[in-house]
């Protein structure tokens, strides 16, 4: 197989890889999505990362869920049979954090200090699209100024 034929053959398995995993991280929001009941004023799929994983060379999040906005309150879900993180914005601080790896990122922060961290980016050719991290920004700080 010579050089040419060698780069073709890895650029479809790449496409491939990376179809399959968009469609998984579709279905798994779907899914998730399922699980919640009543009425939601904004949800996305996003990454979480703890504080100790954030700055993390190697994985920058823990995990990848539904971050999701009911009233006054941020939940967080990960897996179908587990209870949400969830976070009282009345008490939460919310901020926008400084762009990391190249990703939009933002902070959500309890009365006892502990912060966790959200990103929602898309995996793009040249550059990640981080504007979903952006509208659910904007949408937990209208909850909180209202």
């Amino acid at each position: 197989m010579g050089i040419l034929q060698g780069a073709i053959v890895g650029g479809i398995i790449g496409l491939v890889v990376y179809l399959i995993m968009y469609t998984a991280k579709d279905q798994k929001y779907k899914k998730l999505l399922k699980t919640i009941k009543g009425p939601v004023d904004y949800s996305g799929l996003y990454h979480y990362a703890s504080s100790k994983r954030y700055k993390s060379s190697l994985k920058f999040f823990d995990s990848i869920g539904v971050l999701f906005l009911v009233g006054k309150t941020v939940y967080y879900k990960s897996k179908e049979n587990e209870e949400p993180l969830s976070f009282d914005l009345s008490v939460c601080s919310v901020l926008q954090e400084p762009d990391w790896r190249m990703l939009k990122w933002f902070s959500i922060t309890t009365p006892a200090g502990e912060k966790y961290y959200f990103d929602s980016h898309k995996m793009g050719a040249f550059k990640n699209n981080s504007d979903e991290t952006l509208k659910g920004l904007a949408a937990i700080k209208a909850k909180t100024a209202s």
